[in-house]
């Protein structure tokens, strides 16, 4: 998406990002992290909980990530205790935690679609801890999550946008975004262009496909299906997740009359991490980021499973700033006067 913005001779946007945090959206906010301000200027991040992560996780490694890298001005919004009528009332801060259609009074609920997402390895546990290095390896600065005190997802949403013109990059469902339209469409002027990391046109999952000259006893899983609700894949084989985890949000987002930008699972899938990217990752880590990817990409891979993480692994949602991001972080051309001061690090 940023390859996009920088390659039309686009600079000095002012950008908001909504994530998951899951382990490719927080190398893609490396990579922003990295870029001159001047050309891309990263105002606020907002998570998504209703997905891969949960509120008070994923904030604190949003905070210790900014810290290290020297951005604690970067606004940061989760959740939020407000919430839907029946009557269609959109109350102050509603709440970013469950899916429009699971929304009320309160932040309890069924969450149905979060349920193709498993709680325990492989699912929510990994993601929250980053398989468990997460605070042994980031510095903690001064700001922590702290419930009821935590700005919210809308606070930081409308002081953002109505600060200037925003460039707003989706890379989780939609539902905060969603809620802030709907809540706001004062404000939609001020959004230039959404990016949208989801979603299927003609895509074709290579996950699951069984390699050329095998015996036959390999049996495909997800192989050529169209969406990657890899939990799920034999009931619904056509859903992405991003969408999924919200359809109703995804709905408003993609008809608001904004101009969007879509890169659906037909580019990501086009990129799998293979052995010699890896090999080539491990031998350049002259930063802290750099470092910190390496052992995450290095977990993934070494609890995947099955032995196939390197023709099946694909960048599943964040294909252009999840490849690129990686390459910026350990490119041997890169200026180490300008990476990350050692004092940042325990």
């Amino acid at each position: 998406m940023v390859l996009i913005l920088l390659a039309n001779g686009v600079k000095g946007h002012r950008i908001l990002v909504d994530t998951d945090m899951d382990t490719d959206d927080f190398f893609a906010l490396f990579y922003l992290l990295k870029l001159n301000t001047s050309q891309m200027d990263l105002k606020a991040i907002t998570i998504s909980t209703n997905g891969w992560t949960d509120a008070g996780h994923a904030v604190n490694q949003v905070y210790d990530m900014l810290y290290m890298m020297g951005r604690d001005d970067i606004a940061v919004g989760v959740g939020g205790e407000g919430g839907i009528l029946h009557n269609g009332t959109i109350l102050p801060n509603v709440g970013g935690y469950l899916p429009i259609i699971d929304q009320g009074n309160a932040t309890a609920g069924y969450c149905r679609y979060r349920q193709a997402i498993p709680v325990g390895p492989g699912g929510r546990l990994d993601i929250d801890s980053n398989f468990g290095f997460r605070k042994s390896f980031l510095p903690q600065g001064k700001r922590h999550y702290s419930p009821l005190r935590q700005p919210t997802v809308q606070q930081v949403m409308i002081n953002t946008i109505s600060s200037g013109p925003t460039v707003v990059f989706l890379i989780a469902s939609h539902t905060n975004f969603a809620l802030f339209l709907l809540s706001n469409p004062h404000l939609k002027k001020n959004v230039e262009h959404i990016y949208i990391m989801g979603g299927g046109v003609r895509s074709k999952n290579p996950t699951g496909c069984c390699p050329q000259n095998v015996s036959s006893s390999c049996q495909p899983q997800q192989c050529g299906d169209i969406g990657n609700l890899f939990t799920d894949y034999t009931s619904n084989p056509y859903a992405e997740f991003n969408f999924f985890m919200d359809p109703f949000a995804a709905y408003q987002v993609i008809h608001s009359g904004i101009p969007v930008t879509l890169v659906p699972l037909d580019a990501t899938n086009t990129i799998p991490v293979t052995e010699k990217f890896i090999e080539i990752f491990e031998k350049n880590q002259y930063t802290y980021e750099a470092q910190y990817c390496f052992k995450s990409l290095k977990m993934a891979r070494d609890t995947w499973f099955d032995d196939q993480f390197n023709t099946i692994y694909f960048v599943l949602l964040n294909a252009e700033l999840f490849y690129v991001g990686l390459l910026y972080v350990w490119c041997s051309c890169f200026n180490h006067a300008e990476t990350t001061q050692p004092a940042r690090r325990k």
